[in-house]
């Protein structure tokens, strides 16, 4: 799947959640980290085209209580502070990212369908996570109701042997529906 052009009057956001709405569960998921990975125009000021191609996927699971997605993401030289650690700003938009995506393992039209809005989005940096490391971010869905859902999300480093190690960040993430009614879809 490719982007297509879009009306440059709506914002990059809406068009891409536009362009998936055909597809479901870990398919749009999937797609969405391969549109977000592109090469994007400066002028959309899209913040994921930095930190898209170096997320992938490690598992999922859409079985409740709380459907979940893995992810595996490599610090990179532009996600860092001056300290060569991984920003804190850029662990807060891979937190808002990665824990948003599992709502299109429980979408349907007028539940959860455009991954609604921010509400809360509280991170604790309990170690630093230095340029070259790799981390899996755990994210679940904690509860999604009709209006409302709470997300989670921890940051593990990935040792040597491919275990996960100590946890470096947590993400509390709370987020609110601007699904339309199902008839005005």
């Amino acid at each position: 799947m490719t982007r297509t052009p879009r009306d440059k009057s709506a914002p990059i956001g809406i068009a891409m959640l536009e362009s998936l709405k055909p597809l479901t569960g870990i398919e749009k998921v999937e797609a969405y980290l391969k549109l977000a990975s592109e090469p994007q125009d400066p002028k959309d000021n899209e913040w994921m085209a930095t930190i898209a191609p170096y997320l992938s996927i490690v598992s999922y699971s859409a079985s409740p209580p709380h459907p979940s997605i893995t992810f595996r993401f490599t610090v990179q030289p532009i996600h860092s502070n001056g300290l060569g650690n991984l920003h804190g700003g850029c662990a807060s938009t891979i937190f808002d990212a990665c824990t948003t995506l599992p709502l299109h393992l429980i979408s349907r039209p007028g539940f959860w369908q455009y991954t609604g809005v921010s509400r809360t989005l509280n991170v604790t940096y309990l170690r630093p996570v230095p340029v070259g490391t790799t981390v899996n971010i755990k994210c679940d869905i904690l509860h999604a109701g009709r209006k409302l859902c709470a997300l989670r999300g921890e940051m593990r480093v990935v040792t040597e042997d491919g275990h996960e190690g100590p946890l470096l960040v947590v993400c509390e993430h709370g987020k609110a529906s601007t699904d339309p009614p199902v008839g005005k879809l």
